[in-house]
């Protein structure tokens, strides 16, 4: 069977599932490990067993629900690409923002400091480094997959100014300070109806929280303040619907200029604020 062939007969079986139609291209580019311009110039190319077999197997898996990141161990954020395994958190788009707003503080307060709280692949601290690579960030993570993976992901993309540290959140950050501390932990209520995408593949752990997905929030609000300089940011993302009890919790701990802000579909997703002695 060839190219063309295949992706008849998927949009046959399959042609309600657009995504599929376009993720067939992607899928096909990592197995034969050739370009989508080669791909468009070579539908007649045949082929082997192997590759066919792979080909099905990983269809069958996507249409299953299995993230696409997972399937080609690659993800995207802020036009970089970064590795990715299973039991990691896939960092979404929407997270661009929440790090626009971090190196915008960077640049104007010239902070050179900064804590990452739970670094997944390391999308977030990586972006960071990229604009400002002469600053410290450390990364903090309690999954060794996440840890490695990140220190991989800095690796391959040559930087240099990242430090990590095994740690459950704080336990092991000592008596440093920083300027920043940037986190997108765990923060959805398992029992929400406001889940709409299918997450039954990613990270039990990076994703669901207690307590209507507070548990880890408040826990890092009213912990970080004792970690910040004078006049340093604490930037987290949360769901929409918890925005008024995490300003709560920021004004009772003395946190000040309590910034809320939107994502790309318009609904409130990150708040930043300040520790002002």
């Amino acid at each position: 069977m060839d190219i063309l062939s295949l992706l008849v007969n998927i949009k046959l079986y399959i042609y309600n599932n657009i995504n599929i139609n376009k993720e067939y291209y992607i899928i096909l580019s990592y197995v034969l490990k050739k370009s989508y311009i080669w791909i468009i110039s070579n539908l007649n190319y045949i082929f082997n067993n192997n590759e066919l077999n792979i080909l099905y197997y990983l269809l069958i898996q996507r249409l299953r629900g299995v993230p696409i990141s997972y399937l080609t161990n690659k993800c995207y954020f802020l036009n970089f690409s970064y590795k990715i395994y299973y039991d990691v958190f896939i960092p979404r788009k929407d997270t661009e923002i929440m790090v626009e707003h971090c190196l915008y503080l960077i640049k104007i307060n010239n902070f050179n400091n900064i804590l990452e709280l739970g670094i997944g692949c390391g999308a977030i601290s990586i972006s960071i480094a990229k604009f400002f690579p002469y600053i410290n960030i450390l990364g903090i993570d309690f999954n060794v997959i996440c840890l490695e993976l990140s220190k991989y992901n800095c690796k391959i993309k040559k930087i240099f100014n990242i430090n990590f540290i095994y740690s459950n959140w704080f336990s092991k950050i000592e008596n440093k300070k920083f300027n920043i501390i940037i986190s997108n932990p765990p923060y959805i209520n398992k029992y929400s109806n406001n889940i709409k995408e299918d997450l039954r593949f990613e990270s039990y752990l990076s994703l669901y929280s207690k307590n209507n997905g507070l548990n880890e929030i408040k826990y890092i609000i009213f912990n970080s303040y004792r970690y910040l300089l004078n006049y340093g940011y604490l930037i987290i993302e949360h769901c929409f619907t918890q925005i008024n009890l995490i300003n709560y919790y920021l004004s009772i701990k003395g946190y000040f200029n309590i910034k809320n802000y939107k994502d790309y579909n318009n609904i409130f997703r990150f708040t930043e604020a300040q520790k002002i002695i």
